[in-house]
Parts: structure tokens; C-alpha cells; sequence
């Protein structure tokens, strides 16, 4: 059977509340990104998510160096518990990737969970193209320990 989710799971001593309040800024997204991939949050974007439906842009880099911009759609947004979202090229449906960061309260502090599922992509040519997933757990674990670190400041 072929895999169609990566999770990468870590343990923070930060509130599940602060963790979700990072991730609701846009520019935290940008200054913690592990990929090397986000280059900034696009003109327009909101400075915060506040529901299901909001879209926020990012300019983004590709592996070969091309330039190129995404709106992520929110489809999760349960303060201080989930927030998840669909990336898009800008002005395009998305593609059916799905990243979610779940927050457990578990000792004093919470137990992050993030996920890319891809089990939701149909587009032939979008799987033909590329690997899934296209961050490898490596960089999503930095990304992690670099939202970590926002909150600490």
C-alpha cells in the first residue's frame, strides 16, 4: 500500500494555546520555515487566521530555484487544538495537500503533531512530477523546532 501521509511528532514545554497563536501569524509561517522553500507572506495577506475559509499567500521558491507564489486555503481552525490548510497555486483550486499542525496538552506542555496528506491529490501530472511528500521530515522537524523558538522570544 502506498503511504499518503507523512506526521512528524514532537514535544514542546510551551502551552498548546501559544504554539496556535504562532501559527495563526502568517509571518510566523515564513521566518520558521525548515524547507528552505518560503520566501515571505504575499501583500494582502492577512497578519491573522481567524477561521475556516481564511487564505493567506506565501512567495515561495521551488527545488530548482523558480519563483512562484501559493494562497493556503484554512480548513481547520480550532483555537489552541488544529489549524490545517490546502496551498494553492495563486488563483488555482488546490491540489488536494493538506497541512495540519495539531496541538496536545500532555504534561506541562503539548505534544505537536504535523501532517502532510496527500491522499486527497488526483491531478496525474502533479503526481508525476513530484515526490510525496515534498518536504521530508527532516525539514518539518525544524520548522517545528523553529516555531518552538518564536515562541520563546
Amino acid at each position: 500500500m502506498t503511504e499518503t501521509a507523512q506526521t512528524v511528532t514532537v514535544f514542546a514545554d510551551v502551552p498548546p494555546a501559544v504554539l496556535f497563536a504562532a501559527l495563526a501569524r502568517p509571518a510566523v509561517h515564513a521566518a520558521a520555515d525548515g524547507s528552505g522553500m518560503l520566501r515571505g507572506v504575499s501583500a494582502g495577506s492577512p497578519k491573522v487566521i481567524t477561521g475556516v475559509g481564511d487564505v493567506f499567500g506565501m512567495e515561495m521558491t521551488a527545488e530548482d530555484g523558480r519563483e512562484y507564489s501559493v494562497d493556503n486555503h484554512v480548513t481547520a481552525f480550532e483555537p489552541g487544538r488544529r489549524i490545517a490548510w490546502l496551498p494553492a497555486g495563486r488563483d488555482k483550486p488546490p491540489v488536494g495537500v493538506e497541512w495540519s499542525w495539531a496541538f496536545t496538552p500532555e504534561r506541562e506542555g503539548t505534544l505537536i503533531a504535523v501532517t502532510c496528506d496527500w491522499s486527497r491529490v488526483t491531478d496525474e501530472a502533479y503526481l508525476a512530477r513530484f515526490t510525496l511528500p515534498r518536504v521530508s521530515a527532516e525539514k518539518v522537524r525544524r520548522t517545528v523546532d523553529a516555531v518552538i523558538a518564536t515562541t520563546q522570544n
